[in-house]
């Protein structure tokens, strides 16, 4: 199912594709399971990551997410950053994300 996208929401998958261009496999990684699951306790976090996905250190790899912008620490969980949540609503897949990227530019 393809998302229908405002002008707003487009300049925010524009600025997202940028990043994503930036980010390392192991960031990639810890934002694709963030994205697919918005908010993820950090107990839960840090042991998917690790068991799940071979993540070494994912503290470390949340900081590097947060300073980018792309997820936000609540009280004991990570979040998907509040402004990539309007998107998130509409696609609702990380792999559908990475699909609309490659297909809109």
């Amino acid at each position: 199912m393809r998302a229908r996208l405002q002008r707003d929401e487009l300049e925010r998958l524009r600025k997202l594709r940028e990043v994503i261009a930036r980010l390392s496999a192991e960031e990639l990684k810890v934002f694709e399971y963030v994205w697919d699951n918005i908010s993820v306790g950090e107990i839960v976090f840090v042991r998917d990551l690790e068991r799940v996905y071979g993540v070494h250190k994912p503290h470390l790899v949340a900081r590097a997410l947060r300073e980018k912008g792309l997820i936000e620490r609540g009280e004991g969980c990570y979040n998907l950053a509040s402004w990539l949540r309007p998107l998130r609503k509409k696609i609702s897949s990380f792999n559908e994300l990475k699909r609309i990227i490659e297909h809109v530019w």
